[in-house]
């Protein structure tokens, strides 16, 4: 890391923001951050227990068909409408409407998008640390 913010970085990460089928997808506030945790943290949990990492997701799904697939909607369903809600700016009652398959593509979608997000602004942010780091290594000697 050469510890210079570029201004690429800077653009990408305030024009953060997708549209799709009428829902705007946009990085999460810390209100949201703090929404969609204990979900995640929960899904995550749940996932590991029946041996699933997000490296081998596609392939369980592929060599479990169907059975796979309906493994991983039985853990993510209780939490799509209040993951959505949360993600999207709307009520509860509008997200638990969404068809499921637009569903998990918006679930995707929002991951996709914050933690690319999250990504570049930790990127920003070690950026803007390094002279202050640097500084501060300065002093000490």
């Amino acid at each position: 890391m050469t510890g210079q913010t570029t201004d690429s970085q800077v653009l990408t990460s305030l024009l953060a923001e997708e549209n799709l089928d009428g829902y705007t997808i946009k990085p999460w506030t810390i209100k949201q951050l703090l929404q969609v945790t204990p979900i995640l943290k929960d899904v995550g949990e749940k996932l590991a227990e029946v041996g699933v990492t997000l490296e081998t997701l596609s392939d369980m799904v592929v060599s479990q068909g169907v059975a796979g697939l309906a493994g991983l909607v039985d853990i993510i369903l209780p939490h799509l409408p209040t993951f959505l809600s949360a993600s999207l700016r709307i009520s509860l009652e509008e997200a638990g409407e969404i068809d499921l398959g637009l569903s998990l593509v918006l679930v995707v979608k929002v991951l996709s998008l914050n933690i690319e997000h999250l990504k570049n602004s930790l990127s920003l942010v070690m950026g803007e640390m390094t002279p202050l780091t640097g500084q501060m290594e300065s002093t000490n000697n």
